[in-house]
């Protein structure tokens, strides 16, 4: 498996999408499923759930395929449901 490909690739498809997912955590799934070397996935789990002020939390999702657990750190606005990738480790 080619980790430095496969982070490349989820960046300039995150960068792509933009603002138009609602949805980050499936945006990254489908991106992740091209990849044949990942496998199927097996779930997503939030393992993380973190105030950062009045507006916005940051919560970290662990997301696990056959081959590999991608970690993402998300920043959203629980007020507008706004969702923002901050980082995201391939493990």
């Amino acid at each position: 498996m080619n980790i430095r490909q496969i982070k490349l690739a989820l960046t300039v498809g995150l960068i792509n999408a933009g603002q138009n997912s609602s949805n980050v955590v499936s945006g990254i799934r489908d991106l992740m499923l091209s990849f044949k070397e990942v496998g199927a996935f097996l779930g997503a789990q939030l393992t993380g759930n973190m105030p950062l002020n009045e507006d916005h939390v940051k919560e970290t999702y662990a997301m696990q395929f056959e081959n590999c657990v991608l970690d993402v750190d998300l920043v959203r606005n629980p007020q507008t449901s706004n969702q923002f990738v901050q980082q995201f480790r391939l493990h």
